[in-house]
């Protein structure tokens, strides 16, 4: 999400209820939990972690049910990416601003542990980490988005083990992970480049050379079904963006396909068929999903409203398949999704009153 929307975040009232209460049949502390500003996803051993703003947390809920088990509150900062590796969550603190939008950048992750939900640790990285992506069984990846001014960000590779912090040899506005690779661009803001970096050598290979759209990227993902690269368009703000389509080893299988209102991150069902979020813009309770048929070329942009009589709601932030269902994040709408990939029906859970 662009910093615009970070500005509108504080803004946010908040009440926030936090009851614990003990399940003797089924041994956890289930939490009767309101919390704003659902973030970002990352999953684990039957459950989903949830960043949010208010309060600034992570937060576990059993996908079996949709009930929150767990909080682990943070510091001062937002929280933004999260990653899983092992039974510890790796969660970048990023920024805060006063009444004045004066904002103040953190430089770590948060180590939680995803049992007991307390911090265990941190480590330093750059200034105002973003993503979070599990690189493999011993390493994540964070991209670091700097100040905007005067510090442009960086990418870090970090060793989960002993806590080594890398950094890259360029740094990644927006990045995605895939069978070890990381895959991400530039600022396109300055001189856009497509990089794939190898996991264990970490050298930098520019791809997509051949990119050509008038439009700035505003998402990278990959189809894990068969490595497909897929990159989204900012319609320049105005208008719709599009999806285009590589093969991994660049090939283009589909141009500009026109998407929802910003799309930013898709996943795939398979190898030929996606889910595009489209974010939407701030305010205007237009996010939506997108399923994409890459061989005919064809999107059904009303997907999701369609299967469910509603919109998606007001900015969605992240996507993620576990399991059998798509989870998404809506993060104005305060809520999250829980939707069947084959039918689009949808069950909701509010995360604030």
């Amino acid at each position: 999400m662009k910093k615009i929307f970070k500005f509108m975040l504080v803004a946010l009232a908040a009440a926030t209820v936090f009851t614990a209460c003990k399940d003797e049949e089924t041994n956890y502390d289930p939490i009767d939990a309101q919390f704003e500003s659902p973030r970002c996803l990352a999953a684990h051993d039957g459950s989903i972690f949830v960043t949010c703003y208010n309060p600034r947390a992570v937060v576990r809920i059993d996908t079996t049910n949709m009930k929150p088990t767990g909080i682990c509150q943070l510091g001062d900062f937002n929280p933004e990416g999260i990653a899983a590796v092992g039974n510890k969550l790796y969660v970048a603190s990023s920024n805060m601003a006063d009444e004045n939008y004066n904002y103040t950048y953190d430089d770590k992750l948060y180590i939680v542990d995803a049992s007991t939900m307390t911090v265990s640790g941190t480590i330093t990285v750059g200034k105002n980490p973003a993503r979070v992506l599990k690189l493999d069984g011993n390493h994540v990846v964070v991209n670091c988005l700097g100040d905007y001014a005067t510090d442009f960000g960086g990418t870090y590779v970090v060793n989960t083990s002993n806590k080594e912090v890398t950094p890259l040899s360029v740094a990644l506005y927006n990045m995605t992970v895939h069978d070890g690779n990381i895959y991400g661009y530039t600022s396109p803001y300055g001189t856009l480049k497509f990089y794939r970096i190898d996991g264990n050598s970490l050298n930098a290979t520019e791809i997509l050379t051949s990119w050509n759209s008038t439009d700035n990227p505003y998402g990278i993902s990959v189809n894990s079904s068969n490595g497909d690269l897929i990159v989204t368009t900012d319609g320049n703000y105005s208008a719709a963006g599009d999806c285009y389509v590589y093969t991994n080893s660049g090939d283009v299988r589909s141009n500009a396909i026109e998407m929802g209102n910003l799309p930013s991150r898709a996943i795939g069902l398979d190898a030929d068929n996606l889910l595009v979020l489209n974010e939407g813009s701030w305010g205007s309770n237009n996010a939506g999903i997108t399923k994409v048929d890459v061989q005919n070329k064809t999107a059904e942009n009303s997907w999701f409203d369609a299967a469910n009589g509603r919109g998606l709601g007001d900015v969605a932030q992240d996507i993620m398949k576990y399991g059998s269902r798509v989870y998404v994040t809506v993060t104005f709408s305060n809520s999250i999704e829980a939707v069947n990939p084959q039918t689009g029906k949808s069950n909701r859970m509010a995360t604030a009153k």
